[in-house]
């Protein structure tokens, strides 16, 4: 068994029988999005903990949320996208102020 054979079975074994590229992926556009909800629904757990050792790992959520978040966004603005499929009035963020 040669070393491709040896990565297509352990990549079988991860990810099952069906092939990386049998499921289309979703736009960045929407992995933003996806990564910015993931980021506010970490803050939101932040301020809902009170245990210190809950508080640390919202805080670890919360810093890798961000993390990622403007990881995509830097990859976005490289590929030009400007925009997020969501008008900024429907965000969480519009609302609060």
């Amino acid at each position: 068994m040669n070393i491709i054979e040896t990565l297509q079975k352990i990549q079988d074994y991860v990810y099952g029988s069906e092939k990386l590229d049998a499921k289309p992926l979703p736009s960045l556009s929407i992995v933003v999005e996806e990564a910015r909800q993931e980021w506010l629904n970490a803050q939101h757990y932040y301020n809902s903990v009170s245990d210190q050792d809950l508080v640390d790992h919202a805080v670890y959520l919360m810093q890798a949320a961000e993390k990622k978040y403007v990881y995509l966004l830097k990859q976005a603005r490289q590929e030009g996208i400007v925009r997020s499929p969501y008008t900024v009035a429907d965000s969480d963020e519009y609302k609060k102020l």
